[in-house]
């Protein structure tokens, strides 16, 4: 029987913070419009609420600017953000420091949708801008899922960045005249169109504390070819509030995929994700090694797990030289 000896491997890497290409990904509740259909397509309008721009709305009410309706719902908040790197492989987004917070944004209308700048979180008179520099447009995965709303989607998520915890007592999502061009900057004093207030049931997300995970990955060194690579990952968070631990395995050859995986864990509680890779299993060719990547909050690690009875003698050669 071929050797399975295993290698213990801790995952200490830093969070993976490389700006991600733009990704050609729609909202899966969005069609594309730019071609023409025999079947117009009917769109239900929100119902405007009678309210004064300088009063505060709700999440989920809409409001008439510009020419379009406006509506704000769906607060999520998260202390890291998974997301597309490729399509074929995700990247996790996270900050020791701060937090993010997603909401939902839709915009219908003949007219010229605001940009996504014009957007901020308020806390107690202090604004953050939207936008999250590390992520860049690419398609979100968790903790919400979906393209960021611009010009060009209509409907999809504006994110904030903010410090964790969060000492404030009211927190709202507004709508400015102008708003500052680039992201994670404080926004311009320029008036205010729009007010949406967050619920406190929901703002006490960002007044906690935030989570701090440490991470270890255990693979084996080599597995015989009709064997299945077996992935454990211990997580325990070492933080002082609640968090989930966003991550993904991306495989990185001879197979290109991403399996996300996601744990919800309470402050001093660890748990386990185990995963196998197997899909070389029952081939006439099998590779010399499998080679893969876990990404999640504070690690991004790379493995080379050579099959043993695999590849051309060459090949197996070049692999018994790659560490693991």
């Amino acid at each position: 029987m071929p050797s399975s000896r295993r290698a213990l491997l801790t995952g200490v890497g830093a969070a993976l913070t490389g700006l991600a290409g733009c990704l050609d990904a729609s909202n899966g509740s969005t069609e594309p419009t730019d071609s023409p259909s025999s079947t117009p397509t009917v769109t239900t309008i929100p119902t405007p609420t009678a309210v004064p721009a300088e009063d505060s709305l709700s999440l989920g009410d809409s409001l008439d600017v510009d020419g379009v309706t406006v509506t704000v719902s769906d607060f999520v908040t998260a202390h890291s953000v998974r997301y597309l790197t490729a399509p074929d492989a995700m990247g996790v987004a996270a900050t020791e420091n701060d937090q993010f917070a997603f909401v939902d944004v839709s915009v219908h209308g003949e007219g010229r949708p605001p940009a996504p700048h014009r957007f901020a979180l308020v806390a107690d008179g202090t604004g953050y801008g939207s936008g999250i520099e590390y992520v860049g447009p690419a398609r979100v995965d968790a903790p919400v899922t979906g393209r960021r709303y611009d010009d060009s989607n209509r409907e999809g998520y504006v994110a904030f960045r903010v410090p964790a915890p969060l000492d404030a007592e009211s927190v709202a999502v507004i709508l400015g005249d102008r708003g500052p061009e680039t992201t994670d900057m404080q926004p311009e004093d320029d008036g205010v169109r729009a007010k949406w207030s967050i619920p406190s049931s929901l703002a006490d997300a960002l007044r906690s504390p935030p989570p701090a995970f440490s991470t270890r990955i255990e693979v084996p060194e080599r597995v015989a070819a009709d064997e299945a690579v077996p992935v454990r990952i211990d997580v325990t968070n070492e933080g002082e509030g609640v968090g989930t631990f966003h991550g993904a395995i991306n495989h990185q050859g001879p197979l290109y995929a991403a399996d996300s995986f996601s744990m919800s864990l309470p402050p001093g509680e660890s748990t386990t994700h185990e995963a196998t890779i197997a899909y070389y299993r029952g081939s006439e060719s099998p590779p010399a090694s499998v080679q893969f990547g876990v990404v999640g909050p504070g690690v991004s690690e790379s493995f080379s797990v050579r099959i043993e009875g695999g590849g051309t003698p060459s090949s197996t050669a070049t692999a018994t030289d790659t560490p693991s």
